[in-house]
């Protein structure tokens, strides 16, 4: 007995002296262990959350919106005997029972006994102090593209009037430099607009005004800007569009950018002669876009990174260049305010389809100070 009983307190001295909160759960979901960091901040002693369910004392949010149960990163760990983990960019939140809200990075993972799922472990820490810091380099960003524009714009201006020569004749030399930095300064507008547009959706002041939208019309008005690009290297465009897509209350600006970020994407990383889908339909009660292509796809090794700010996979930025790294970021970050998902499939040198659902009942309406531009 004096042994178990050691055994026991070298245990709870472990739990204790642990920063993260631990809670260990069995296939009901009833709390088996709980140690003094998670009741801290569940506000809960481990001893009143012994044999409780943990969906009743422990609730998640993302973007301000509680997580329904099947959506919890403990219950996607136990059904897919797989280990999930939620950093800051997540922007996971946890709520105790006292409605007291904490930004918070998470590790959930199954107990496995030969193969099958006994139970689970949450392991979780406060992020206030990361939060408020990646704040203050979000708000630095912000204001930092802001004072860019204006000298950009007047670069832009100037370059264009020398251009159309308006302000006297140029020979051939002269055009080709002020061609190049004209393109050059587009591409740095480009790259401004994008670093706005991340700020303002991490800090939450973006605009979302829905209002009535063909999402089929709104599609071929996107594929008709791109179509110069789509001639230009021969690549084949394949449109599925379902009949029965309704009107959906979307913000146009957002649902087009999704549309322009990943069909953009597929031309450009596409080698010519090669061939782009964009299927259209509905599946339950979502909206599903698919966009496809026979392209340089992502390595494995690269996969997990695709949607992070600033990451371009190692294979493209060998065949081209350009590219900010923020467009997959900001598409994920439109669509999962909107309540949908976006994931993809992809192979090395076969190609990459990207998978959109948006909710058929649409897109709240949200105040900000700017729109996305």
């Amino acid at each position: 007995m004096d042994s178990v009983s050691a055994k026991q307190d070298q245990l709870n001295a472990i739990l204790s002296s642990m920063a993260e909160g631990l809670i260990a759960v069995d296939t009901s979901r009833r709390v088996i262990i709980m140690n003094q960091a998670a009741g801290i901040l569940l506000r809960l002693s481990p001893a009143e959350a012994q044999g409780q369910n943990l969906n009743e004392i422990l609730f998640l949010q993302k973007d301000g919106r509680d997580l329904r149960v099947e959506e919890s990163p403990y219950e996607r760990a136990m059904i897919d005997k797989n280990i999930i983990t939620l950093t800051l960019l997540d922007k996971i939140s946890l709520k105790n029972r006292h409605g007291q809200i904490y930004p918070v990075s998470l590790m959930a993972a199954p107990l496995l006994l030969q193969g099958e799922v006994t139970g689970g472990i949450l392991l979780f820490r406060d992020i206030t102090k990361e939060r408020d810091v990646d704040r203050t380099k979000t708000e630095f960003v912000s204001l930092a593209s802001h004072q860019l524009k204006t000298p950009l714009s007047a670069i832009s201006w100037y370059a264009e009037a020398m251009l159309n020569e308006e302000v006297g004749g140029l020979n051939e030399k002269q055009k080709q430099y002020l061609q190049n930095l004209y393109d050059s300064n587009r591409r740095m507008v480009g790259l401004v607009n994008s670093l706005l547009n991340v700020s303002r959706l991490e800090l939450g002041t973006f605009l979302v005004e829905p209002e009535p939208t063909n999402v089929l019309e709104l599609a071929e008005s996107v594929l008709a800007e791109l179509a110069p690009a789509l001639i230009a290297k021969k690549i084949k465009l394949e449109k599925v569009f379902a009949t029965d897509v309704p009107v959906m209350n979307l913000d146009p600006k957002l649902a087009r950018m999704i549309f322009q970020n990943l069909l953009s994407n597929a031309i450009k990383y596409t080698p010519a002669g090669g061939q782009v889908t964009l299927a259209i339909n509905l599946a339950d009660e979502f909206l599903l876009i698919r966009v496809g292509d026979s392209g340089y796809g992502i390595p494995t090794n690269d996969q997990k990174k695709i949607f992070s700010k600033l990451f371009r996979a190692d294979n493209i930025r060998e065949v081209e260049a350009e590219g900010t790294g923020l467009g997959l970021y900001i598409v994920k970050s439109i669509v999962e305010q909107a309540g949908g998902r976006v994931w993809f499939d992809s192979l090395e040198s076969k190609g990459t389809t990207f998978y959109v659902t948006l909710p058929l009942s649409g897109m709240v309406k949200k105040t900000g100070s700017r729109a996305l531009s």
